[in-house]
């Protein structure tokens, strides 16, 4: 009798909680992602990343003591880090609005030194409204509109043409009728700027003012439309030698319009950005120190803007896909003299230009895809040599060939 009071003092408890699991709401959790494989050759030596996975633009002739070209050599390799998982986790309703979580992340690390090490991508809270909508947690730069990415293999989404960057954030969007207008306080991480202390995220918390965009949103049918502006502050907070505190904030702005047309055979879209200091978002620019005065503690820099411009076409026939990547891009100099160091991606680039026709085959959850991707880059300075005329272009051709398993 003991022993069957003892039981049932046992399971009282473990039979409540079970009851009060059941009235607990219910999450459903989805699992996506894919496997992705493979094989790159490089004609020339690359601006990289992520063992040459990732290439922004040729680099410059540099001559060997015998006047050979050090960067003039083929390169190949194969990879299986961009493998990509992601889990969303959608429950019931909070505040009356649906409610989800997703994380996503893949296999190139969070540096080079850390390559086929798991690396977040995305991990946000959403919650939706009937015209209002709050995201808070890492996601894409307002500059990066998820609607607009180039389809392309390349890891390196198309830069430096099209923006790539992601970070902490707090992003409201609004609907009022066909026009979305989204808001965007954001924090910067894996994709930082450059500065006297080298690429930081330290220069945007001291200027504790957040990262800031704005931006309308159209859709229309076939159609998806915008323009957005985006405003930035870094503060540097360098002392001189006495250990005064050097007075070296700067601020930038950025401005972006894109449209996408697509329809059951064609997929077009075309994006342009105009801006300060864009060199967290892997694209041409920085900053540079302008003036000086020691005297009076005061240190003065200024930005360098770039342009670019990109557009992606794509047509399907059934289970094949063909398309073309087209991009430019140009830094704007400064109008003034740098009177001290510089900090940023292509200070002696012209221009890059680049053309990567494609195609991709389903079978099932299995897509056979190549990429031709031609990159030229200008350079307008000439070596130490002085042989080399300004404008001098050098070329790279990436052939790629992948095997992608979605699920």
């Amino acid at each position: 009798m003991k022993k069957f009071v003892s039981l049932l003092m046992w399971m009282i408890p473990i039979f409540i909680f079970a009851q009060e699991n059941k009235k607990d709401p219910i999450v459903d959790f989805i699992w996506s992602g894919f496997v992705k494989a493979d094989y790159i050759y490089d004609s020339r030596q690359n601006y990289e990343g992520r063992e040459g996975f990732f290439i922004a633009y040729p680099k410059p002739i540099e001559l060997d003591a015998n006047g050979l070209d050090k960067n003039a050599y083929a390169s190949a390799n194969q990879y299986g880090m961009t493998t990509r998982l992601g889990l969303t986790a959608s429950g019931p309703e909070i505040f009356n609005a649906k409610s989800l979580a997703y994380i996503e992340g893949d296999f190139t690390g969070p540096s080079n030194a850390h390559n086929n090490a798991f690396r977040l991508r995305h991990a946000y809270i959403h919650l939706q409204w009937e015209k209002t909508s709050l995201l808070m947690g890492q996601y894409w730069h307002p500059l990066n509109v998820p609607e607009m990415l180039p389809v392309v293999l390349s890891l390196n989404t198309g830069a430096p043409m099209h923006a790539f960057s992601r970070g902490p954030q707090i992003r409201i969007t609004q609907k009022t009728g066909p026009i979305n207008w989204v808001a965007v306080a954001y924090a910067q991480r894996d994709y930082a700027s450059n500065g006297p202390a080298g690429v930081s995220s330290i220069y945007l918390r001291n200027a504790i003012i957040p990262d800031l965009s704005l931006q309308m949103q159209i859709r229309n049918r076939n159609w998806f439309s915008g323009l957005g502006i985006n405003y930035k502050k870094l503060d540097f907070r360098s002392y001189t030698i006495d250990d005064q505190l050097l007075h070296d904030d700067v601020s930038s702005l950025a401005i972006t319009a894109f449209v996408k047309h697509e329809s059951e055979k064609w997929d077009i879209r075309v994006q342009s950005i105009l801006g300060q200091n864009l060199y967290d978002h892997l694209m041409l620019g920085g900053v540079a120190v302008t003036e000086i005065d020691s005297i009076n503690a005061f240190i003065q820099y200024g930005t360098i803007s770039s342009f670019s411009t990109w557009t992606s076409i794509y047509y399907k026939f059934g289970k094949l896909k063909i398309g073309v990547f087209g991009g430019y891009t140009k830094p704007i100099s400064l109008d003034y003299s740098p009177e001290g160091p510089t900090y940023a991606r292509g200070s002696n680039i012209n221009e890059i230009y680049r053309i990567s026709p494609q195609w991709y085959y389903k079978i099932k959850n299995l897509i056979i895809a190549n990429e031709w991707e031609y990159t030229v880059a200008s350079y307008t300075f000439p070596s130490e040599n002085g042989e080399f005329p300004e404008n001098c272009e050098v070329r790279n051709l990436r052939f790629t060939f992948s095997l992608i398993y979605m699920f």
